[in-house]
């Protein structure tokens, strides 16, 4: 299959998607800065958009005001001004996502985090106001007081009834099921034999584990998601929440640390402290139990390793990102 070797081969790639045809759908800045969406077929056959331009998001035009900073080939676009947000869906895609971020941001009033207001909606577009603040990623060893924020108002929060759909621990088995398929089909990564024998059992793990608690949950909880300015701590992407397990965005969260350490991002330093604060008070204060926590925390950086072997090749980080997930799940047979 020629499609992974295609893309790693391609300039100017930031991240790239398996699609479950053998494809993969890629995000590349061309030599102007702009940014392209593109899709390479199993044979290696390439198609690269125009600026701004996808037949499948309909409201996505090269004369979008903004700057174009999200474009996921045939599926989402984001475009952000001075003052909002705008996410580029498919036909009839935007009502579902500016209803559930509604909701979710109803949850977030009077709880200590902000989140952002739909300002306007069509069937494939949904504005929504900026928020204040840099991310924590940005903000790296700078941001334990945000993180101090999060863990003082997350209880809080995710204990409000949300009337949202459910994700189960069978779920995120399955979620991690498909990216080790994904990496499987197209030999993304070495030690697939071994690192196949951990996906079975952390799946096994987190569908039999899961005791039918619920909490309110981002999904995709991690240090992009959130916002500080030194006051507020502003929450991201409220259209992937659902009710599940608390252990599943504080696991996130501490694959998310971790892989900021191994990238080189935030000193070990730093990271101790906010792990300290996620695995300390946070998970005290949460209904779950470390198990669970181990579990999520195992799926998220198996996850995170499928995920990073289909962007540009990093340097040198995710070998050891594998060899230290694999030996920290003690021995396994291939």
């Amino acid at each position: 299959m020629k499609a992974l070797s295609t893309v790693r081969a391609l300039s100017g790639v930031r991240r790239a998607w398996p699609g479950r045809d053998g494809s993969i759908t890629f995000e590349l800045a061309a030599p102007a800065g702009k940014l392209r969406a593109g899709r390479v077929d199993r044979e290696g056959e390439v198609w690269i958009t125009g600026y701004a331009s996808d037949p499948e998001l309909p409201e996505l035009t090269p004369g979008v005001a903004g700057r174009l900073v999200v474009h996921r080939f045939h599926r989402r676009a984001v475009v952000l001004t001075d003052d909002r947000a705008i996410k580029f869906t498919r036909q009839g895609r935007a009502n579902a996502v500016a209803v559930q971020s509604s909701q979710v941001a109803e949850l977030c009033d009077g709880s200590g985090i902000a989140a952002a207001r739909v300002l306007t909606h069509s069937p494939s577009r949904v504005e929504l106001a900026l928020l204040p603040g840099r991310t924590l990623h940005d903000l790296g060893g700078d941001a334990l007081p945000g993180w101090r924020r999060f863990a003082e108002t997350w209880p809080g929060l995710v204990a409000r009834p949300a009337g949202l759909p459910e994700h189960t621990g069978a779920d995120e088995a399955n979620v991690l099921w498909r990216w080790f398929e994904s990496a499987r089909e197209h030999r993304a990564l070495p030690l697939l034999d071994r690192l196949g024998a951990e996906v079975v059992e952390t799946c096994q793990q987190l569908t039999s584990g899961d005791d039918g608690t619920r909490v309110l949950t981002h999904r995709d909880l991690h240090d992009k998601q959130l916002l500080w300015d030194g006051i507020t701590l502003g929450l991201l992407d409220l259209d992937t929440a659902a009710r599940g397990e608390a252990a599943l965005d504080l696991g996130n969260l501490w694959a998310h640390v971790e892989l900021r350490h191994a990238q080189g991002s935030l000193g070990a330093q730093e990271r101790d402290r906010i792990l300290a604060l996620l695995l300390g008070d946070l998970a005290g204060a949460l209904p779950t139990t470390p198990d669970r926590v181990a579990a999520y925390h195992r799926a998220a950086r198996l996850r995170l390793a499928f995920v990073y072997a289909f962007r540009p090749r990093p340097t040198g980080w995710l070998s050891h990102w594998v060899e230290e997930t694999l030996a920290s799940s003690g021995p396994t047979t291939s």
